[in-house]
């Protein structure tokens, strides 16, 4: 007789409608259905934690109340959920360190060089590399992040002399007199030695500059100092992180290691060379490490380095290696070296959830990772959100969900449908390419030489190719510096603060709070729930939520029940336009509020129509920022920068996760984007995208240098 299957009964959670479902263990369980129809709610916020609570309930000292809502659960198995969410902010946490392996080499070392083991451990002060205290990498200015190369130098291209500009342009017009540089000249035209001047350089003689900030008159007397020395030329002038790079520690290149531990070596390398090796290489050092000596102490060790850097190697993960720091992963990478984790890990019959395995993977790559998820199954069972068609055959059950998002989906929906649905063939001619971008860069960025690459010029450009070639690089780091008028968009948490919301996030706060105080005469602030004004709850002070406990003891989080999550002071309730107060409108979703504002307030309700489009139907008004996914967060800051004069847009995966239909409407979005004039610059892998687009670019890293492979 087979397993039981895992039963879960009246489902609730979030927008759930009271559902019932059955997960088939060891076997293939698909979760599919449109953006914000409860596939999250299901795979995480309920079935993940339901079996974390149930196995953290018989040992933890401190249990918090389950948010999840179920009338009955049965059969359940320890649950382990793999997200695509990199949150990790700590520059010292690396996949040797977050992965448990770095101590694995430490033991080998010590091990069979009869060395203590402390003498391998990083974080003793007297281990480590002195001048970077063990990080590996210092932060530097960097002239490719700085220099606008396509500007003149009588309109200054250094990007961070934006305050006083006038002091720079009449400072670096002395300058470039006494060194004979022609300042009619952009940087890009100028020789080696001009832009060394300018970057590096320092006046022989003080120059005194009458100049205006604003209304006021102001001088300054100094001499000339190039951005480069970091020798301020304006009091309290300081470039923001965004003109920074990190530059390998000259002293270990990299290895963290003093120069003492170079000495240690095993099978030609020493532990600090170790840490930088790709997989491949360390996989090929632990085969020599374990032919050479048959030593029993360290045979554990060896299999866990083994097991890990070849299943990576298999899940086309080769390029890492041990020292890369968890922040710079992509949320696809770490998840991949989770799924790496777990096959190397002992336990076994556990359910693993799996958010989106395959998205921002080519077709090879999506296969390795399919064939590895069947592998799993056979051991553990699997509860998987991915749209890839791939699942369909071998699937052990497929719960759909629907039929729209948000208050309209949570509903169990006949899966057979709503997948012969998404095969209907959706149409959007891409624009002709009428004139064409050559970018070409001999810059150095990371392991990258530069670029050579042909754009089409007001049209909608893709850009595929396997992980690790450079994709995410190109948009952040070369695109940036090459043109002038360019927004980067990713799936990166928005930045904010407690009170960040949707409405703050799609600008309609002010005007929502100014439509109040306006209909019933008062100031501002008795309508608002941000710090110290009027409206706030004088219960959570506007955040919508109450902490409990310490970071130290660990912390709670829950709804205000005086507000009932919105941060509004309850006396807001009674104030009302067409039956609703503000604490209503900040409850209901933005399809919701498109229809309330429709009658209200034409601007707010432009907004909200494009925010439907860019299918954020289903977030609430007042939901905060910090439970936005990746895709929405992507697709807020899309929405955001649509008014801006951003000309060229560098967006990172917009597709990632959706149905063919959300990915026609996404494309939709993008080309009316392309008619107001834009450049459309995407990096994604969703092959159903690919006929939405003028130019197709598939990447490949030719010695250092980013080009296409067509």
């Amino acid at each position: 007789m087979g397993k039981k299957d895992i039963v879960l009964t009246g489902i609730e959670t979030n927008n759930l409608k009271g559902i019932t479902i059955n997960i088939k263990k060891n076997g293939i369980n698909l979760i599919i259905g449109p953006s914000g129809s409860g596939k999250s709610s299901l795979a995480y916020d309920t079935v993940a934690a339901i079996g974390q609570h149930e196995l953290s309930s018989m040992y933890a000292d401190t249990i918090h109340e389950p948010e999840f809502k179920v009338e009955s659960y049965s059969n359940m198995i320890v649950t382990i959920p793999i997200k695509q969410l990199n949150s990790n902010n700590n520059v010292r946490s690396t996949i040797g360190t977050y992965f448990s392996l770095s101590p694995c080499l430490a033991k080998i070392f010590s091990s069979l060089l009869d060395i203590p083991y402390d003498y391998f451990v990083l974080n003793k002060a007297e281990n480590v590399c002195p001048s970077c205290m063990g990080i590996g990498y210092r932060k530097q200015l960097d002239p490719n992040k700085i220099v606008n190369y396509d500007v003149t130098i009588a309109d200054v291209p250094i990007r961070c002399w934006t305050h006083g500009k006038e002091f720079y342009k009449q400072i670096l017009k002395r300058f470039c007199e006494e060194k004979n540089i022609d300042i009619h000249k952009t940087f890009r035209e100028l020789n080696e030695k001009e832009r060394h001047d300018i970057l590096y350089g320092i006046s022989k003689r003080k120059y005194g500059i009458k100049y205006s900030v604003g209304n006021r008159k102001s001088s300054r007397t100094t001499k000339y100092y190039g951005i480069m020395t970091e020798i301020p030329m304006l009091k309290n002038y300081s470039p923001s992180d965004t003109f920074y790079s990190h530059i390998l520690c000259e002293t270990c290149g990299g290895e963290k290691y003093s120069q003492n531990h170079k000495d240690a070596k095993l099978c030609g390398f020493s532990i600090g060379e170790l840490l930088l090796q790709p997989f491949d290489i360390l996989l090929k050092w632990a085969e020599n490490v374990n032919n050479e000596y048959s030593d029993s102490r360290v045979l554990f060790s060896l299999n866990q380095i083994k097991t890990f850097a070849s299943k990576a190697i298999e899940l086309n993960l080769g390029y890492l290696f041990l020292n890369r720091n968890i922040p710079s992963l992509s949320g696809g990478e770490l998840q991949r070296l989770r799924l790496v984790q777990v096959f190397a890990s002992q336990l076994s019959d556990m359910l693993i959830v799996l958010d989106e395995p395959t998205a921002g993977l080519s077709e090879i790559e999506s296969k390795m990772v399919y064939d590895n998820i069947k592998a799993l199954s056979l051991k553990h069972t699997l509860l998987i959100v991915d749209h890839h068609t791939m699942f369909y055959k071998d699937a052990a059950s497929i719960i759909a969900l629907g039929e729209g998002s948000g208050v309209n989906g949570g509903n169990l929906i006949d899966a057979k449908k709503y997948i012969q649905n998404q095969r209907n063939d959706f149409f959007l001619k891409p624009r002709p390419i009428h004139k064409m971008i050559h970018i070409s860069l001999d810059n150095s960025v990371y392991n990258y030489n530069g670029v050579r690459l042909d754009l089409a010029d007001n049209c909608m450009n893709i850009i595929s190719g396997p992980s690790g070639i450079g994709k995410s690089t190109l948009l952040r780091e070369y695109f940036t510096q090459y043109f002038e008028n360019y927004t980067y968009i990713n799936q990166k948490p928005l930045l904010g603060n407690s009170h960040s919301t949707v409405a703050t996030d799609l600008n309609i706060f002010n005007k929502i709070v100014n439509i109040f105080a306006k209909e019933f005469k008062t100031e501002k602030s008795f309508f608002s729930n941000m710090v110290s004004a009027d409206g706030a709850c004088p219960k959570c002070f506007g955040t919508g939520v109450i902490t409990y406990g310490s970071e130290l003891q660990g912390q709670v989080s829950l709804i205000c029940k005086e507000c009932n999550g919105t941060g509004f002071n309850k006396k807001l309730a009674k104030y009302t336009i067409l039956e609703k107060s503000i604490l209503d409108i900040w409850k209901l979703t933005v399809d919701e509020a498109y229809d309330y504002f429709s009658k209200v307030n034409k601007d707010i309700s432009n907004i909200l129509q494009k925010a439907n489009e860019l299918l954020l139907g289903h977030l609430q008004i007042g939901q905060l920022t910090s439970s936005l996914s990746g895709g929405e967060n992507l697709r807020v800051k899309l929405l955001k920068s649509v008014k801006s004069s951003t000309l060229i847009y560098g967006i990172d995966e917009p597709f990632k996760g959706l149905n063919n239909e959300e990915i026609y409407k996404v494309a939709q979005f993008l080309s009316k984007m392309e008619n107001e004039g834009k450049t459309i610059i995407v990096v994604d892998h969703e092959i159903q995208s690919f006929k939405y687009f003028s130019k197709h670019i598939i990447l490949q890293n030719n010695n250092g240098i980013l080009c296409d492979n067509k």
